[in-house]
């Protein structure tokens, strides 16, 4: 709003200077004096343009929607403005102030020209024609400029683009504009006979200048009609829809109807204007002047074949030598162009219906940024304006010069200098519509497919009204209950059965809580893409209040090596002091960029008793000497440390180390009884010590309780039960070939995965280094990354000696300066290129990172091989990397190998001594299983001994099914809760316990200001029902 009020000082003391200067200028060349009633168009131009920027332009703003889809066929549409308030507050947003001033602009021109015709129809006033002159211009000739960067940067936001980069980019954009306006004007020169450009090759330059907005027009009328066709079809049978959410009016019925005649004759416009231009251009009839003034081939046609018409027109060129009915025409055409048919393309920009309504639309942002971001909201309505207005400005006074041409100023001055005659004005008006108009045909082609399916959608409107008071963070009914005690708990059988579950209750609430349970699925067993899709929704639907949704995307980000990403999905994420989850999240991303990350080895230190921060020094611990067992120090009794403690047994067993990996896993079964990966760890080590009948003693009971599990389903699957493989968990057991090779993107940070692929070694220790831990003892190969010693003695001892070679060579056969240049450039080649090499590997990424590719093939020189053949069979269930928290959920990121950068410099002997010990120690222990079992070994193989008994009974004792009887209950339904929905009202997060659910609080030394966290979930986003808006100063 700064910005707008600058504009309007700036020019309002320029509108001062400019009547002083110019009254005296013609007060001294005519014999006219200034006089007061010269500022009367002036005066009434600025009135409505005032009373349009105050209030006709939030109005028509004032129920803007967005729709997205949650489901096959069926969008949800919520609000983004609800009246004149939330229009205004958008308008003050960001950059809008920007393109609502060109929209401003132009319009306040075109009423300035308006005031002249009805107040002195006879005379101009010379400054307010300048004036006209300048604020027309200025909007035509920033649109391009405008519409060709929104093209070419779209889904970019401010905060994730370079500042530098996003200069460059918009200055190169006007070069490339002017460039080829003046290679128009250069090539018309060129083809002028008379040696002063054609008026023909000028109206072809400015085209060619206005080709960017043009374009963009045309395709956004062509994806736009399907929707507003239909939604005003439906606003004029009385319907409210999503482009009109509210119960239509006379007037809006009436004018959608006129609205619904208009866009039904478009087709049949643009094919008559795209072949009226294309025949007077290539024929050159001699009546073309009257085929062009008469409405083009089809009006032409009607003209001479029925005489009422011609009589009609004839009247008609009478009244168009009025002024008054110019005024009238301008006025209408800003009331209906200006005011009312723009308006219904930004409602349709914002609502999102090209992405879904049709094809080759111009989409800035998707409907979910629009719905969770205001600067995704800021950037449609600033595309808009300063889009739209100078292309419709333009067309506007290129059709007035068509049509009035007499009473337009300097309609002489544009015949006698430039060679504007009538016919010409005539041609470049139909050139410019046409050009539009065949974007537009072209566009609306390949998107009329989309009409009958656009009908058969389903669309709910204001969802978020019926799910007030059960969305919000920490409030609502049973569902959020349930959805994230089970999440808590990783409970991925009860997320499952909840989506299965037919529910009573607002089919809108239902729908957000599933997706909720879906995301937190998705986000528990690594399928970090879907969680990322499936958090958008929740984020959506939620109006971007949500931060839970905003961490998942975050964690998700980090998980697929996108780090940027994860900043911008963290940037702006306010949290009170105390409230430690986003803080880790930040932390970890910096942490996982060792290159360019903001965070040392001392940072650590202002973390004090952090599960996460604790961990991050556990997994350095681990892979500093491959140990799979090394100081529990760092580990606690939290939720964190369990799963990392889980993670340790899967790498206990790949070293051997059977009896300690079944102690810990016994262990783990003891702290969690209800936990499934426990159980699954247990069984695991049973199969490798041979107790087959014992582990599947164990399936059993988690069938029982957990049988939609898909780690249970992996789990049976090993132990040789046919079920299903569609599923991941289960995929990575028995899969092979392409089978696999779809999960090497879906599930980035299971290192199993990956090397299910062929070439996928550098995506496996990508996604966790300590899938090597067991062959690298094996072979004694040290973490730390080191070059080969044949690239070090090809690089030194022969590569830069065979350069100094050569530079005597040449010294001797040539000269002394060509043996200088030539070895200078030789050795800065070769110093560049390795310096590009390491400024490669420094790039972080999911697929072919090139320090991982380095580092793999360093693994290979060791013959150090992972793979199907030497990984136990389950350990894609327990490994696990860096772990975080997202509202008490533990989530992995992996551990990637550029890891190995933070460790300290060890002594290489020392560490292989170690490593050479524990090898020896490796190969006189029993190997664990490898594959799975076969179908039906409980047939052949004898029982062992006490395998009546339940093997966790025997091993652990009643411990092992504390509260169990209770939750296998509850799964089956009884004392479940009920299927309705039981209103509750939302409570603020700091009510609630947070120790609980093992959510990390004041644990930063230098931020405890506070006792208890004052947590409220805020976003950029603001809520439309909060009053009063904050407003920038």
């Amino acid at each position: 709003m700064q910005r707008l009020r600058l504009v309007t000082i700036v020019f309002a003391l320029g509108l001062l200077f400019t009547l002083f200067f110019d009254t005296a200028s013609a007060a001294g060349n005519s014999s006219e004096s200034f006089d007061i009633s010269h500022l009367y168009p002036l005066g009434l131009a600025l009135l409505v343009a005032a009373l349009m920027w105050k209030f006709f332009i939030p109005i028509q703003l004032a129920n803007l929607q967005v729709a997205f889809e949650i489901d096959d066929d069926l969008y949800e549409v919520h609000r983004v403005t609800r009246d004149l308030d939330d229009a205004r507050d958008l308008l003050s947003e960001g950059s809008v102030g920007y393109g609502l001033g060109l929209y401003m602009m132009g319009m306040t021109g075109v009423l300035i020209l308006i005031g002249e015709f009805i107040f002195a129809p006879d005379f101009f006033y010379t400054p307010s024609l300048y004036i006209i002159a300048l604020l027309v211009a200025i909007p035509i000739l920033i649109s391009p400029w405008e519409t060709m960067n929104a093209q070419l940067s779209r889904n970019q936001r401010p905060f994730n683009s370079n500042a530098i980069m996003g200069f460059f980019r918009r200055t190169l954009t006007l070069f490339i504009i002017i460039g080829i306006t003046i290679a128009s004007l250069m090539y018309g020169l060129q083809e002028s006979t008379s040696g002063v450009i054609e008026p023909f090759w000028l109206a072809l330059a400015m085209l060619v200048f206005m080709s960017p907005t043009i374009f963009a027009y045309g395709r956004i009328m062509g994806a736009s009609w399907n929707m507003l066709l239909i939604g005003k079809w439906r606003t004029s049978n009385g319907k409210r829809n999503p482009i009109d959410p509210d119960k239509p009016r006379f007037f809006n019925r009436l004018f959608s109807l006129l609205l619904v005649i208009f866009l039904l004759t478009m087709p049949v416009t643009a094919l008559n204007g795209i072949v009226t231009v294309m025949y007077i251009l290539l024929q050159d009839p001699d009546n073309s002047a009257e085929v062009l003034n008469y409405g083009g081939i089809i009006g032409h046609s009607i003209y001479v074949r029925i005489d009422l018409i011609s009589e009609i027109l004839f009247h008609w060129e009478f009244v168009k030598s009025l002024p008054q009915f110019l005024s009238l025409y301008l006025s209408l055409n800003i009331a209906i162009v200006g005011l009312a048919f723009i308006f219904e393309l930004t409602r349709n920009l914002m609502l999102g219906g090209q992405s879904f309504g049709g094809v080759f639309g111009v989409t800035i942002d998707s409907p979910r940024d629009i719905r969770t971001e205001v600067e995704a909201q800021t950037r449609q309505l600033k595309f808009a304006f300063a889009g739209f207005s100078g292309y419709t400005v333009l067309l506007l006074l290129l059709v007035c010069y068509k049509e009035f041409g007499d009473l337009m100023p300097f309609t002489g001055t544009l015949e006698d200098e430039y060679g504007f005659n009538e016919e010409m004005r005539l041609l470049a008006t139909w050139m410019f519509i046409a050009v539009g108009q065949l974007v537009f045909l072209l566009t609306w082609l390949v998107s009329i497919i989309r009409f009958g399916s656009l009908r058969s959608l389903r669309f709910d409107l204001n969802p978020d009204e019926r799910r007030e008071g059960a969305v919000r963070l920490a409030g609502g009914d049973w569902m959020r209950t349930l959805v994230d005690e089970a999440a808590l708990a990783e409970d991925l059988d009860t997320l499952i059965r909840f989506q299965m579950r037919s529910l009573d209750g607002d089919p809108s609430v239902v729908r957000f809580e599933k997706a909720r349970a879906r995301m937190w699925e998705q986000a528990i067993r690594g399928l970090w893409p879907s969680a990322i899709e499936e958090a958008r929704k929740v984020l959506a639907q939620a109006g971007g209040d949500d931060d839970v949704a905003r961490m998942i995307i975050a964690t998700g980000h980090i998980a697929s090596r996108r780090l940027d990403a994860a900043r911008d999905a963290l940037h702006g994420l306010e949290q009170p002091e105390g409230y430690d989850e986003p803080e880790l999240l930040a932390f970890v991303c910096e942490w996982l960029d060792p290159f360019t990350g903001n965070v040392t080895d001392d940072d650590f230190w202002d973390w004090e008793n952090n599960p996460c921060i604790n961990n991050l020094q556990h997994q350095i611990q681990m892979i500093r000497g491959w140990n799979p067992k090394p100081s529990t120090d760092f580990l606690g009794k939290d939720r964190l440390s369990r799963v990392a403690q889980l993670s340790m047994i899967s790498l206990m067993r790949a070293q051997r180390m059977h009896d300690d990996a079944l102690e810990l896993a016994l262990k783990m079964v003891r702290a969690e009884p209800t936990g499934v990966r426990p159980r699954i760890a247990a069984a695991l080590c049973l199969v490798d010590k041979g107790d087959w009948h014992s582990a599947k003693s164990i399936l059993e009971e988690l069938i029982k309780s957990d049988k939609n599990d898909p780690r249970v389903l992996a789990l049976s699957a090993i132990l040789g039960v046919p079920v299903d493989g569609e599923e991941f968990e289960v995929a990575l057991v028995n899969g092979e070939g392409k089978a696999m090779t779809k999960w090497i993107n879906q599930a980035p940070c299971n290192s199993v995965a990956a090397l299910g692929v062929k070439g996928g070694m550098d995506e496996a220790i990508n996604a966790n280094l300590l899938i090597t831990a067991h062959e690298a003892t094996k072979k004694q190969m040290t973490p730390k990354y080191q070059s080969g010693r044949l690239a070090i003695i090809f690089n030194y001892f022969i590569l830069i000696p065979s350069f100094l070679l050569s530079g005597i060579y040449i010294y001797i056969e040539i000269g002394q300066m060509e043996a200088l240049v030539s070895t200078s450039l030789l050795l800065l080649g070769h110093s560049t290129s390795r310096r590009v090499l390491r400024q490669q590997r420094k790039l972080i990424r999911h697929r072919d990172q090139k320090a991982m590719v380095a580092y793999a093939k360093r693994m290979k020189r060791f013959k150090v091989t992972p793979d199907r053949s030497n990984i136990p069979v389950g350990t894609h269930l327990l490994l696990s990397g860096i772990l975080v928290s997202v509202n008490g959920v533990i989530l992995d990121i992996g551990l990637p190998g550029w890891m190995t950068e933070h460790l300290p410099k060890d002594s290489d002997k020392a560490l292989k001594s170690r490593l050479k010990r524990r090898s020896g120690k490796m190969q006189k222990a029993r190997p664990p299983r490898l594959s799975p079992l076969d179908e039906g070994w409980w047939l052949k193989r004898t029982k062992e001994d006490g395998a009546e008994i339940p093997a966790l009974e025997r091993l652990v004792g009643k411990v092992a099914y504390r509260g169990r009887p209770s939750y296998v209950e509850r799964k089956k339904g009884v004392g479940a809760r009920p299927t309705g929905q039981i209103p509750s009202g939302s409570k603020p997060v700091h009510t609630l316990d947070l120790g609980r659910r093992g959510i990390p609080t004041n644990t930063r030394i230098s931020e405890r200001n506070s006792a208890k966290p004052k947590f409220e979930p805020k976003s950029k986003v603001r809520d439309t029902n909060r009053r009063p808006p904050k407003r920038k100063k």
